[in-house]
């Protein structure tokens, strides 16, 4: 496809005049200025304001992604570009979820699964409505998101709460009303993660994972969610470091199993798949490239070469960025890298951008609420009371009044938070440690009436998170006796809380009460604990089979 075709037609849409001028700016460019524009930066408070600033000086990257910082340190980055780079980067961050993404000590809205859990279009749009307006005052002008994916295995360490959920029409509705709030206040967002994260029990972060689905299977799953938003004008989309073995082997049966490649370096998936049949036009980005599964496969130099060539138009992040820079610098001048590839990259690059001055940032909407109302409000809509095999009602401080809470999590207690409210509330409150021995010989081997006399109910607060480079995000019940594990649900009142993973019940399949909430941030904890105390009914609808598709999991 040629430069003026590209430009103008969806997603950019530009006119012949401006196509031409800005195909004219680009044959203008230097060599150098083109593979800087290949590359998407990450902001790093590792370096010095001088060292940071030199490097975008130096190398004049395409983009650059913010961690969570301050305004002040955004304001000075987004300053120095503007005045010392000919070509503006985008300045991304993955906000998926809320503005703590981008502004550190800020609170976001949970996650994408809690707003999904609201079962509440209307809540959703105002509250993305609120990060993007949020996003576009701090400076930003790209989001990588919304995550796109489908929540299809329980025992994925990465997708999780990330998702919208494993229902294709949710996914689809609430993606589009992430692309059309964030386009209107001039961000674009960058779906991700293509061919689809959520099928395997593994994470691309530490090695190549696979999307397995049947491509008939894929193509009314992921398939449909990628056909109707770009179909529905989305403008990016990121790559990741996922195979889909079944497409390419349909296309080429006689394929050996270590040749098929992941999305980041497969021109089946990209040039074929979804440039040709999906009819995508706009700019591929790739995951992280220092993650490991992307670089399982070949050399470093000639893994981001590999890239580009398979339909890339950027790099995100690098390992060494001299060493990565030179490589593909030098694959430029061998022509490894054709002059029309890199043309096409720079063009869709170049194109993006001036899409993004041709947005009319929209007038912004009437809310009713405060974005501090209308977090409440997710949380107060979206937390899900999944099993209740005991007619639990409310705590009661008279049936209650000794509650032993059980606290586990993989970075953030939640336990430490729930004790002084549910303290303040009149109950007495026992918060063993994992390591007390005392408390772990008195619930597997001590006086079992005794235990029964001492707690009037127990409550489980599991805080497991999906994280990158994680194996996993499953219960821990304590080592080396499994202290914590549910002794008692059939003696003593038993709730067990997952502020994180909403698939627990699969390692606690028995218990009697289960309730997801789909994050740890502090307007749900309270938010959960108030429905604990009977202040709020539960109203969320799970995204998900929490059951896992078990039955001894709806089991008491």
């Amino acid at each position: 496809m040629n430069s003026l075709t590209i430009l103008t037609t969806p997603p950019f849409n530009l006119s012949k005049e401006k196509a031409d001028s800005l195909i004219k700016t680009i044959e203008d460019m230097t060599v150098a200025e083109k593979v800087g524009q290949l590359f998407f930066l990450l902001h790093s408070e590792m370096l010095t304001k001088q060292d940071s600033f030199q490097q975008l000086k130096t190398y004049k990257p395409g983009g650059l992604m913010f961690r969570p910082t301050t305004q002040s340190v955004i304001d000075e980055v987004i300053d120095f570009a503007a005045t010392n780079l000919p070509i503006q980067p985008f300045f991304s961050a993955n906000i998926e979820s809320g503005i703590n993404a981008l502004l550190a000590h800020e609170t976001g809205y949970g996650s994408a699964m809690l707003l999904s859990a609201t079962n509440h279009d209307h809540l959703v749009k105002k509250a993305v409505t609120d990060m993007a307006q949020t996003a576009s005052h701090v400076g930003v002008n790209m989001t990588f998101s919304p995550v796109t994916d489908l929540q299809l295995n329980p025992d994925n360490p990465i997708t999780g709460t990330r998702s919208f959920g494993d229902q294709v029409a949710h996914v689809i509705q609430h993606s589009q009303s992430f692309i059309n709030s964030f386009l209107e206040q001039q961000i674009l967002p960058v779906i991700k993660h293509f061919p689809g994260d959520g099928v395997d029990n593994r994470d691309q972060h530490l090695l190549p994972s696979i999307n397995s689905l049947s491509f008939e299977n894929w193509l009314e799953t992921y398939g449909k969610v990628y056909q109707t938003l770009i179909d529905n004008g989305a403008p990016c989309i990121m790559a990741g470091h996922i195979l889909l073995p079944e497409y390419e082997r349909k296309v080429c049966p006689d394929i050996a199993d270590n040749d098929l490649k992941p999305a980041t370096l497969s021109p089946l998936l990209l040039k074929k798949l979804l440039r040709t049949e999906l009819g995508f036009n706009g700019l591929i980005i790739t995951d992280a490239s220092n993650m490991g599964g992307f670089n399982s496969f070949y050399p470093r130099k000639k893994a981001i070469v590999a890239s580009i060539k398979a339909g890339c138009d950027m790099l995100l992040f690098t390992a060494d960025l001299a060493e990565d820079y030179q490589a593909i610098h030098q694959a430029v001048i061998d022509e490894v890298i054709t002059p029309e590839r890199l043309t096409e990259a720079i063009t869709r690059i170049l194109g993006t951008k001036a899409l993004l001055k041709s947005l009319d940032k929209k007038g912004l909407p009437s809310l009713s609420e405060t974005p501090e109302d209308l977090k409440q409000a997710v949380a107060d809509e979206g937390i899900t009371l999944v099993k209740n095999e005991i007619s639990f009602d409310k705590l009661d401080i008279k049936k209650h009044q000794h509650i032993l809470l059980l606290d586990r999590h993989n970075g953030n207690s939640v336990g430490d938070q729930v004790m002084p409210i549910l303290e303040a509330e009149g109950f007495k409150v026992t918060k063993p440690e994992v390591s007390d021995t005392a408390f772990a010989l008195d619930a597997i081997i001590g006086n079992r009436q005794k235990f029964k006399e001492t707690y009037d109910l127990i409550l489980y607060t599991m805080n497991f998170q999906g994280k990158s480079n994680q194996v996993t995000n499953r219960l821990d019940f304590g080592m080396p006796m499994a202290q914590f594990v549910p002794l008692f649900t059939k003696e003593i009142p038993t709730i067990m809380i997952s502020f994180g993973n909403p698939y627990h019940l699969v390692d606690a399949p028995r218990v009697p009460v289960y309730i997801n909430t789909y994050s740890d941030q502090p307007q749900v904890v309270t938010a959960t604990i108030d429905k604990l105390l009977g202040k709020s009914p539960f109203r969320g609808k799970s995204p998900v089979d929490a059951f896992c598709g078990r039955f001894d999991t709806r089991c008491y």
